[in-house]
C-alpha cells in the first residue's frame, strides 16, 4: 500500500525514505521540502498545527527563490511603511487554505529574531508583519514564508486586484458546474414530479433518479465546496459561521437523497440542491464584483516621460517609483498626472475630482501645483517633481481610506455576535420544525427543516453595517473629505457643540487690502511697488497681501522682527510696518490690520488689510444651527476682530484672546458637562485642542502637527466638507438602519413562514440570496451622494503641504 506525505498528502513515491518522529509516531513525507517544513514546524513547538488544519498543505518548491533582491530599500518601500524604529511590511500569501495556515504563520514568524508582530487576513490572503531592521532582513522574513511551504509576495493594489479575480474566476467555474447541473436536473424533475400526479413505472423512476444522482454529485462535490470548507473552518475554530447552517442543508439534502435512491422511498431532492448551490453562488458572484468595481478606486500611472531639459521635447519612460524630488517629467493631454509636481511650462485643464470632489476643471499654470492623481485635460504639461511617489498627496490619502475603512464600528461588532447567534437560533428552529413535522402528511418534515436552513440569512446581518460604512468614508473621500478614522461616522450622532478657530478656518487666513489712504504727492502704483519690495523679505502672513512683480533694487535693508521692515531704495530710505514702529498713533477700535509706508517726510500710505470670511462659512453656520448645534469661535486675536467675524455669523458664544491652554480647559469644561464636542481648525496651537475633542477636523492648510492630530482633513479646504459630513454620516445612519430593519425583518419573517411549512427551499435559497444583494446595493447608495452647490474650483493647495505629517495606515 503507498503510503501518503504526512505534510502534503501525495503519495510517497516508491524508495523514498524520509521520516521524522512527530506526536509519537514516524512520519514518512514525499521529498526533503516537505520534509524541512515538517522539521520547521516541530523545532518551532507548532504541531499542533497538523492537528488544527481541515486541508492538506500545498506542496513546497523545492528550487527556493532568492528573496534577498527586496532587501534593496528602493523595493521595500513598495510593500512596506516605517514607523519608529520598526517596519510594517504586506505581504500577499498563497497557498493559505483555512485558519489553522493563519495561525500557523501568526505564531511561527514571531520566532524569528526581530518579528514583534504578525497578523494574517485570511479573506484577503494578506500578511501585516512587524519587524526591526537592525534584527532582521525582509528577506528572512520571505524564507520563513517559504519555509513553511507558503508562497510569499509583496503586497499591491495589482496582486489584490488579482486575487479578487483568480477568485471571480474559480466562481465562474463553479457556476457553469452549478447551472449546468441545475437545468439537468431540473428537466430531470420535471419528469419526476409529472410521473408523481400521472403514474410512472419504477423502473424508468430509479433510472431518472440515478442520472439526477450522476449531475448533482458534481455539483455538490465541486460547485459546493466553498460553502462546505468555510464550515468546516468555522467549526474547526469552535465558531458557527454562516455557511454552517447551508452546507448542513446542502449535505443532509444529498444523503437523503443519495438513500432515497437505493431505497426507492418517496422523495429525492437534488433538485433543490442544485438551484440552492446555483443561487448561493451567483449571490457571491455579483458580490465580489461588487468588491471589485469599489476597490479600483483608481491607479496611478506606473511609467512617466522623464525629459532631461526643459523645452527639449526629448524623454525617456522610467518608472513612477524611480522618480526623485526635482525631476522633470511631461504629461500630455487626457493622461493621469502620475505624480506631485510644479508647473513650469504649459497650460491647461486639471480634472482634481481625486482630491475635491468638484468635477468641474481648474486652469493651471506656471507655477501652480499639480497633484498625482488628476486628469490633464487638454494641455502638454511639464512637472518639477515635488514629492516621492510614496510621500504623494495620492498615496496619504489611500493610507488614510485604508485606515478608516479597517475601523470596526462598534454596532459591526454587535452585529457580528448577533449574526453568530442568529446561526444557533436557525439550527435549534430547523431541529424543532423537523420533530413538528415528522408525524405530519401535510408537508414533509425534511423538506420543512431544508428550506429552514436555506432561508434565513445571518450574512445580511454582517454586511449590513461594513458595507454602509465603507461605501459612506468612500463617498466622502470623493468630494474630498478623507477620514483618518471610521468611527467618526458612528460618533457623530451624537454631537452637541461645534467649535471653530477663526484665523484660517472661518476666515481665509491669507489678509487682503480693504481700503488705503496715499499722501497727496504719492503715487497709488510706485506705493504699492515700494510696499511690495519692502515686504519681500518679511515671511509674515500680512506681505503676502503686497504681492506684486514691479520690485525695486534695495540696499541696506532691515528687519525689526513683529514690527516692519526698512530697507534703502533710490538714495531713499523706507518704512513699512505697525503704527508703532513708523510713529503713527494707533487706532484703538478698528476691526482691520493697519500697515503704513513711510518715507523721510513721513507717512506716504496707510494701508487697511482684513482676512475676510470664507465663502461658505455663514451657510455651514445656518446649518449647524438649524441642526441644533451649539456653535462658538475659540480665537488667540484681538477682541474686537473676533467679535467682528461672530456678527457676520450671527453668533453669541465667542472667545477672545485664547491660549492653547484656554482653548484646551474650554473644550474639557464642555466635556465635563457631558457634551460631545467637535473641533474645527488648522493653526499649531489649535493640535492640543483638535486632539481632545470628541471629533476633530483640520483643513488641508493646517499645520502638519494639527493635521496629525485630526480624525478628518478637508482636502480642498472648503468648510462646506464638515456639512457634508454630517449630512453623509445622517445618511448612512439611516441606510444602515434600513439595511439592518431589512435584514432582521426577511429574518424574523422568513423563518415562521418556512418552519410553517410554507416556503418551498427553491424559493428560500432565491430569498437569501436576494437579501444579501439588497443589502449591498442599498448600502452602494452612498457613494453617489447628491452633489451640494458649491463655489468654482479653487487652486489646490501646494503638494507638500496636502495631508504632511499625517500618520499612514
Amino acid at each position: 500500500m503507498t503510503e501518503s506525505c504526512y505534510h502534503c498528502g501525495e503519495d510517497v513515491p516508491y524508495g523514498v525514505a524520509l521520516t521524522l518522529p512527530m506526536a509519537g509516531e514516524t512520519r514518512q513525507f514525499c521529498c526533503a521540502g516537505c520534509q524541512a517544513v515538517a522539521q520547521c514546524i516541530a523545532d518551532a513547538g507548532l504541531n499542533d498545527y497538523y492537528r488544527l488544519r481541515t486541508e492538506r498543505a500545498a506542496k513546497p518548491d523545492e528550487d527556493r527563490a532568492d528573496y534577498r533582491q527586496f532587501d534593496d530599500p528602493s523595493l521595500l518601500e513598495a510593500f512596506s511603511r516605517r514607523e519608529g524604529d520598526y517596519w510594517i511590511s504586506r505581504f500577499s500569501i498563497g497557498g493559505l487554505r483555512c485558519a489553522a495556515c493563519a495561525w500557523l504563520i501568526e505564531n511561527h514568524l514571531p520566532h524569528l529574531p526581530g518579528v514583534d508582530s504578525v497578523t494574517v487576513n485570511l479573506q484577503q490572503g494578506l500578511a501585516t508583519v512587524r519587524w526591526d531592521p537592525a534584527q532582521v532582513d525582509v528577506s528572512a522574513i520571505f524564507e520563513q514564508f517559504d519555509q513553511l511551504g507558503y508562497q510569499a509576495l509583496p503586497w499591491s493594489n495589482d496582486n489584490r486586484q488579482a486575487l479578487i479575480q483568480d477568485e471571480m474566476d474559480s466562481l465562474l467555474r463553479r457556476l457553469g458546474v452549478a447551472g449546468i447541473g441545475m437545468m439537468q436536473v431540473g428537466m430531470v424533475a420535471i419528469g419526476l414530479y409529472a410521473g408523481d400526479f400521472q403514474g410512472i413505472d419504477a423502473g424508468t423512476r430509479n433510472l431518472l433518479r440515478v442520472f439526477s444522482l450522476l449531475v448533482a454529485t458534481p455539483v455538490l462535490l465541486y460547485a459546493a465546496q466553498p460553502f462546505f470548507r468555510s464550515a468546516w473552518r468555522s467549526l474547526s475554530q469552535r465558531h458557527l459561521g454562516m455557511d454552517v447552517p447551508v452546507s448542513i442543508a446542502l449535505g443532509s439534502a444529498y444523503i437523503a437523497s443519495v438513500i432515497a435512491t437505493v431505497t426507492q422511498a418517496e422523495h429525492v431532492y437534488f433538485d433543490t440542491i442544485s438551484m440552492f448551490t446555483f443561487f448561493l453562488l451567483v449571490s457571491r458572484y455579483l458580490q465580489l464584483r461588487v468588491e471589485q468595481t469599489h476597490y479600483r478606486s483608481g491607479q496611478l500611472p506606473l511609467s512617466a516621460r522623464k525629459i532631461s531639459a526643459v523645452g527639449d521635447g526629448k524623454f525617456e519612460w522610467v518608472a513612477v517609483k524611480d522618480l526623485q524630488i526635482g525631476d522633470l517629467v511631461s504629461v500630455a493631454p487626457g493622461e493621469l498626472i502620475p505624480i506631485d509636481g510644479v508647473v513650469l511650462r504649459g497650460q491647461s485643464s486639471v480634472e482634481t475630482s481625486a482630491f475635491t470632489g468638484e468635477f468641474l476643471p481648474a486652469i493651471v499654470g506656471p507655477g501652480d501645483t499639480a497633484l498625482a492623481g488628476s486628469g490633464n485635460l487638454d494641455g502638454n504639461l511639464e512637472l518639477r517633481v515635488t514629492n516621492a511617489a510614496k510621500d504623494s498627496a495620492w498615496a496619504k490619502v489611500d493610507a488614510l481610506l485604508e485606515q478608516a475603512q479597517a475601523c470596526k464600528p462598534r454596532v459591526a461588532q454587535i452585529a457580528d455576535r448577533l449574526a453568530s447567534h442568529f446561526v444557533l437560533l436557525v439550527l435549534s428552529v430547523s431541529a424543532l420544525s423537523l420533530a413538528w413535522w415528522w408525524q405530519s402528511e401535510q408537508h414533509s418534515a425534511f423538506l420543512v427543516a431544508l428550506s429552514v436552513l436555506v432561508v434565513s440569512c445571518p450574512c445580511a446581518l454582517s454586511l449590513a453595517t461594513p458595507t454602509s460604512y465603507t461605501a459612506a468614508i468612500r463617498a466622502l473621500r470623493h468630494q474630498g473629505v478623507v477620514l483618518h478614522n471610521g468611527q467618526v461616522l458612528e460618533n457623530i450622532h451624537g454631537v452637541s457643540h461645534v467649535v471653530f478657530d477663526k484665523t484660517g478656518t472661518l476666515t481665509e487666513g491669507r489678509p487682503r487690502i480693504t481700503a488705503s489712504t496715499l499722501r497727496d504727492d504719492v503715487d497709488a502704483q510706485r506705493a504699492m511697488s515700494i510696499a511690495a519690495t519692502l515686504e519681500q523679505y518679511s515671511r509674515h502672513p500680512i506681505a503676502s497681501a503686497f504681492a506684486h512683480q514691479n520690485l525695486l533694487a534695495t540696499s541696506n535693508v532691515d528687519v525689526h522682527s513683529g514690527k516692519g521692515i526698512s530697507a534703502i531704495i533710490n538714495g531713499e530710505r523706507y518704512r513699512i510696518g505697525s503704527a508703532d514702529f513708523c510713529g503713527v498713533a494707533p487706532s484703538r477700535h478698528s476691526r482691520d490690520i493697519d500697515v503704513f509706508l513711510c518715507d523721510e517726510q513721513g507717512i506716504m500710505a496707510h494701508y487697511q488689510l482684513a482676512d475676510t470670511l470664507r465663502s461658505d462659512a455663514a451657510a455651514l453656520v445656518s446649518y449647524l444651527r438649524s441642526c441644533h448645534h451649539q456653535v462658538t469661535i475659540l480665537s488667540g486675536d484681538h477682541h474686537h476682530q473676533v467679535e467682528y467675524i461672530a456678527r457676520q455669523l450671527g453668533l453669541d458664544s465667542w472667545h477672545a484672546g485664547c491660549t492653547a491652554a484656554q482653548k484646551l480647559a474650554h473644550i474639557h469644561a464642555l466635556q465635563q458637562q457631558g457634551e460631545r464636542v467637535i473641533m474645527v481648525g488648522d493653526g499649531v496651537n489649535d493640535a492640543p485642542v483638535i486632539a481632545a475633542a470628541d471629533i476633530s477636523v483640520a483643513m488641508t492648510d493646517a499645520s502638519e502637527l494639527t493635521r496629525a492630530q485630526a480624525d478628518v482633513v478637508l482636502l480642498d479646504n472648503r468648510l462646506s466638507g464638515v456639512e457634508l459630513l454630517f449630512k453623509t454620516a445622517h445618511r448612512g445612519r439611516r441606510i444602515l438602519r434600513q439595511n439592518l430593519g431589512w435584514a432582521l425583518g426577511y429574518n424574523l419573517v422568513s423563518l415562521p413562514l418556512a418552519a410553517a411549512g410554507l416556503v418551498p427551499p427553491w424559493l428560500a435559497a432565491l430569498g437569501m440570496s436576494l437579501s444579501s444583494l439588497l443589502v449591498i446595493l442599498n448600502a452602494l447608495r452612498l457613494s453617489s451622494p447628491a452633489r451640494d452647490d458649491r463655489p468654482s474650483p479653487k487652486a489646490l493647495p501646494p503638494a507638500d503641504t496636502v495631508l504632511e505629517g499625517v500618520p499612514h495606515g
